[in-house]
């Protein structure tokens, strides 16, 4: 029975030192971008969730770079314009985001403070 508690104690212990940490809502950001683009970073210790974003033209397209690296979205074309099917897309704190698109644009963001 002790080497049983003694296990669990242990597994206990070591699954808190290896825990990612919970995710508490901080802020809603709406992030506009003009056809040039626009550079955002993420502050460390939030973590961004990008929900969506909304285009100034229904021929427009959009671009999204994390740390340099391209990310490619799917997307669809409806009566209404380009929608984006990859969406949401969550981007860790400490990196940097550039947006853009052949005209400007809104990127609505939701901000999570990462609580250990």
């Amino acid at each position: 029975m002790k080497s049983l508690s003694f296990l669990f104690f242990t597994f206990f212990i070591v699954s808190i030192g290896f825990s990612q940490g919970n995710l508490q809502f901080n802020q809603v950001l709406n992030l506009s971008f003009s056809a040039g683009g626009a550079n955002f970073a993420v502050p460390p210790g939030k973590v961004w969730k990008i929900e969506t974003v909304s285009l100034s033209s229904y021929s427009s397209y959009f671009s999204l770079s994390v740390a340099g690296q391209s990310v490619f979205l799917k997307n669809t074309h409806s009566g209404y314009g380009p929608v984006f099917e990859s969406f949401p897309f969550w981007v860790a704190g400490g990196q940097n985001v550039f947006m853009s698109g052949l005209n400007s644009g809104v990127a609505s963001v939701i901000e999570f403070n990462v609580v250990p």
